[in-house]
């Protein structure tokens, strides 16, 4: 059974610095989508990771997105993406052209046994 989670959501002005975000969920989850929304057309890189509970080693790159002049991606994960409790997903955006506000919208399922 699963249930809706609230979005997680955040922001990074990429004018000041590059953007490194990690949930903290804490419970299993299943990645639904992340949702991303610049201000201006931006050309930036995006990167999307599995933070493992199990430690660095077993960490997972799910997702490297090269935008060019964009202000719109959606990351839909293939396939099943169920993750365990202490696992989280962190999201990065470099800032290489200094330029906008990327707005960012994580949607979860909270997995229950």
């Amino acid at each position: 059974m699963n249930s809706l989670k609230p979005d997680i959501k955040t922001s990074q002005d990429l004018t000041a610095a590059a953007l490194s975000f990690t949930t903290s969920i804490g419970r299993r989850f299943k990645l639904e989508k992340i949702i991303f929304r610049a201000s201006v057309a931006i050309t930036e890189t995006i990167t999307i990771t599995l933070d493992s509970a199990q430690g660095a080693n077993y960490d997972g790159i799910l997702r490297v997105k090269s935008l060019s002049a964009e202000q719109n991606y959606v990351y839909t994960p293939d396939g099943e993406n169920n993750f365990y409790a202490g696992d989280e997903i962190k999201i990065q955006c470099t800032n290489a052209n200094v330029t906008g506000t990327l707005y960012v919208i994580a949607k979860t399922q909270e997995v229950l046994i």
